[in-house]
């Protein structure tokens, strides 16, 4: 099954609220722009294979240059797909340049069939106001003359006052665009306007008025609107012969496309901002509920039921996970798992009819709602960053553009770019945070020695906290080491390193767990007296 049909299908079974739909990736209307976009490259001459042929030969220059020790190679890259302006105004092109002597791609290895194409284009670049022989749209006939002193000297671009360094032999060019003044930037055509009715955009119609042009012969500025010739601005003495030529193309159904993409993936963020704002309100109720119902000052509480049911919970790892053969983030299905064992294991063990406070349940069920949100919120974030995924796979394949390298880099690199984080992140630290610590767990309390709850706890001069007996025994043994650091300070500790605050604090939370420990060391040392008893009873000879 295709996966717009699959995309579609997800966000009507998973019970996705309608408000959530309505901001999803609209797939099958990108999925059509791109046709948009092919047949729109087709008519400039730049078809599927072409594009592939000379981004094969960049990248291995680019390996090559890089390969060589890091040192970079000479001149420009030869063909540069990228997004020019900001989110709200932008424009994709293509930027591709030529060398003046044959009008091909810059020391390009490239086949037969598409030179004779590019020296196609830059012919029909140069046709008006040079004394080339232009090829006609109706023509197969290429002027490929590499002596032509006319076909060097043209300068092309749709931009105004732009400077390009760095290219083959330390020349730079300056190319400025314009039909009326030389200042008179380039006018986008309406994107709203059908395919059909717009303007063609092969290059060989690139010099027409409506693209406010300038091609230069000799020393002479030719307007492409009319047959008038005047002088050139002073800024384009470069010198002649051998000078590369750069064509720069704006892909208007491309813009469509992206700017589609765009505003669709700008109103996710909003939602994705919405719903963590909105669940992180709901732990921040949860955490403020709670410790009313679960509080030990209360004759009827619930503390140990609420311990035992973070502990499952924190077992689970719904969303994220500890262990060390699949730490980090879950993916959708995992987190439905686990989150299917934890409400088993709260069945299995009977927990909400074990509960005093009617408060209790209602508690749970606003956890257990907000567990479910949470993972309708991952579910549908995964969704659309599996279509946005997918659908620039598509377009790269179907263009031969690197859309899925350029454009994720141009969208969170601008300042009115967002990064859409995970919202489950987000809300599971703000979980840890604020409502897992009201309980506290008995694993947060052990005395590293006996792995029992740290009974009146002695800290250290080192800051590592132990239990009371644990240390007596260390220091009969005459150990000056921390068990933890190693540091020398276990000789030292005496009734000062008692930890009032942390024994208080064991004594109302883990009533039982203290009474346990209290009751171990008392028979620990009745049995040790006995022992210093039998060996002190005189012997009869």
């Amino acid at each position: 099954m295709k996966f717009a049909k699959v995309f579609q299908q997800l966000l009507d079974e998973e019970n996705i609220p309608k408000e959530w739909v309505g901001t999803a990736i609209q797939y099958k209307s990108l999925k059509k722009c791109i046709n948009k976009v092919v047949q729109e490259l087709e008519d400039l001459g730049l078809e599927k294979e072409t594009l592939q042929l000379l981004l094969a030969y960049e990248n291995a220059q680019r390996s090559h240059a890089q390969s060589n020790s890091g040192i970079s190679g000479k001149g420009r890259p030869k063909l540069i797909y990228s997004f020019e302006g900001t989110l709200h105004e932008f424009v994709p092109k293509i930027t591709i340049n030529l060398d003046s002597v044959n009008g091909m791609p810059l020391s390009a290895a490239i086949t037969p069939e598409t030179r004779a194409k590019l020296a196609s284009l830059a012919s029909d670049v140069a046709r008006r106001g040079s004394n080339l022989t232009a090829v006609r749209d109706d023509s197969d006939a290429i002027n490929t003359n590499p002596n032509s002193p006319e076909e060097r000297d043209i300068y092309i671009s749709d931009r105004e006052d732009v400077q390009t360094d760095g290219c083959e032999g330390g020349d730079t060019i300056t190319m400025a665009g314009s039909t009326s003044t030389a200042n008179e930037p380039m006018m986008p055509h309406n994107s709203e306007t059908p395919w059909q009715e717009r303007p063609q955009y092969g290059l060989g119609n690139l010099l027409k008025p409506e693209y406010n042009l300038m091609q230069f012969v000799g020393s002479k500025a030719v307007d492409s609107s009319s047959d008038d010739v005047r002088d050139a601005p002073d800024n384009t003495g470069a010198p002649l012969g051998g000078i590369p030529r750069t064509i720069e193309i704006h892909l208007h159904s491309d813009s469509e496309f992206f700017k589609m993409l765009c505003s669709e993936l700008v109103a996710l963020d909003s939602l994705h901002e919405e719903q963590e704002k909105e669940l992180t309100e709901q732990v921040t109720d949860i955490a403020r509920r709670l410790p009313h119902a679960a509080s030990p000052l209360q004759k009827k509480n619930d503390l140990y039921v609420w311990r035992e049911i973070f502990r499952l919970y924190i077992d689970a790892g719904v969303f994220f996970s500890s262990l060390e053969q699949d730490h980090g983030e879950r993916s959708v299905e995992q987190a439905k798992q686990q989150l299917t064992w934890f409400t088993d294991q709260i069945q299995q063990m009977d927990l909400m009819n074990r509960f005093k406070s009617p408060e209790s349940k209602s508690i749970l069920e606003s956890f257990w709602k907000l567990n479910l949100s949470l993972l309708q919120s991952a579910q549908f974030q995964t969704l659309n960053r599996t279509a946005t995924t997918k659908i620039l796979k598509k377009f790269d394949k179907q263009t031969a553009l690197t859309a899925r390298e350029v454009f994720p880099e141009f969208y969170f690199n601008n300042p009115s770019g967002t990064v859409s984080t995970s919202v489950a992140k987000s809300v599971c630290f703000t979980m840890a945070e604020q409502l897992l610590t009201v309980i506290p767990q008995l694993d947060d309390y052990i005395c590293p020695v006996c792995y029992l709850i740290a009974f009146k706890p002695v800290r250290l001069d080192c800051g590592h906290v132990f239990c009371i007996r644990c240390l007596v025994k260390l220091q009969r043994q005459q150990k000056d080491g921390c068990p933890i650091c190693r540091q020398k300070v276990l000789m030292n500790a005496n009734g000062r390193n008692m930890d009032i605050g942390l024994h208080n604090q064991m004594l109302l939370y883990f009533p039982k767990e203290t009474k346990e420990k209290q009751t171990a060391n008392d028979k620990e040392v009745t049995k040790e007296q006995l022992l210093f008893n039998n060996e002190k009873q005189c012997v009869i000879q």
